[in-house]
């Protein structure tokens, strides 16, 4: 008897050890982010002009009763492809590949704000609970199917978005989505995510997601608020719109899960995978091998001469991207939303 009080007596102590580093692992100090540079080459970024003007923000209801952003480019498409944009700003910067997509007539653009950034949600860079970035988007593809818009859907995403969509992919809700499209999607911890920090773009706070991990394993979740990332992103670039930081929880619903080849199988043969070969965030050789092993049944190409932020501008990569929607059946769905 004295020896299982021992025992449990130092299981104990080891508990709250364990808790008490997690703990001070959060409170410390964030890492000196880096001189700040211009990952992305935001100073040759120009507007790019279109025969499409950039339609007004539309709201939908979220199921905590939030009205959420979005914009909606039309077609002669049945088809909708919901875009969902990258890490720090919102659905406008991807006016130009809704406009040559709408244009094109392979279908309707939906690019909506994701809650936590800029027009959506009530606190910018958070989340209320991971996953919800996941529920906003099955809320969102009710709405759309109660305004009418029977056709099948393709889910798509850059960047972070498009780890969002392969995050979905694995999750409860793929039912309503046909395809999938990701431009130079980012997979955390995977070897395709150039030096972990997507070329230097995220700056992560590493003490604080270690304790907060060791927290959530353990079901406390009341300090998954705080701030885990910041993004390098030269002040002299910014117009305001942007969103700088993110919470663990809004980080962690963004991308796929920590076993991410689980999320990127549910792909099967429904995607297409575009990534430019001089992608300053993403390796194209590490991400088609990340495929080739987990979703082999997926088309993955290597844009050449292509960045970035070139995935969803440049002729080249617009024009794969409509020639593959052509391709898709128009009846490889039920229209009942998930």
């Amino acid at each position: 008897m004295r020896r299982l009080v021992v025992g449990l007596a130092c299981f104990g102590v080891l508990g709250l050890l364990g808790l008490a580093t997690a703990i001070s692992l959060i409170a410390s100090s964030p890492p000196t982010m880096e001189q700040p540079r211009d990952v992305f080459n935001f100073a040759n970024l120009r507007a790019i002009v279109t025969d499409i003007a950039i339609p007004s923000l539309r709201r939908y209801p979220a199921r905590d009763g939030e009205e959420l952003a979005y914009r909606i480019y039309d077609s002669s498409s049945e088809r909708l492809l919901i875009f969902v944009h990258g890490s720090s700003y919102h659905g406008a910067g991807y006016h130009a590949l809704a406009s040559s997509i709408s244009l094109s007539g392979t279908a309707k653009v939906v690019l909506p704000n994701l809650r936590g950034h800029f027009q959506s949600g009530r606190h910018r860079g958070d989340v209320n609970y991971i996953g919800q970035l996941e529920d906003d988007l099955v809320d969102l593809i009710r709405f759309l199917r109660r305004e009418g818009h029977e056709g099948p859907i393709t889910l798509g995403g850059h960047s972070s978005g498009g780890g969002l969509a392969v995050r979905f992919a694995g999750g409860a809700h793929d039912g309503g989505v046909a395809s999938f499209l990701l431009l130079s999607p980012v997979i955390p911890t995977s070897p395709a995510v150039r030096g972990g920090t997507a070329g230097g773009w995220a700056s992560l706070h590493l003490r604080r997601l270690y304790g907060l991990l060791a927290l959530n394993a353990i079901g406390i979740h009341g300090f998954d608020a705080l701030s885990i990332v910041e993004f390098n992103k030269p002040a002299k670039y910014w117009d305001g719109t942007e969103t700088l930081s993110y919470s663990y929880r809004l980080n962690i619903s963004y991308h796929p899960r920590y076993r991410y080849a689980d999320d990127i199988r549910a792909l099967d043969d429904k995607a297409l995978v575009l990534v430019g070969a001089d992608d300053e965030a993403v390796d194209p050789d590490a991400l088609r091998a990340l495929f080739a092993s987990s979703a082999p049944r997926s088309q993955v190409a290597v844009m050449p001469h292509i960045n970035h932020f070139g995935i969803f501008t440049d002729n080249m990569a617009l024009q794969k991207i409509t020639e593959w929607l052509r391709t898709l059946p128009p009846d490889n769905i039920t229209k009942q939303a998930p």
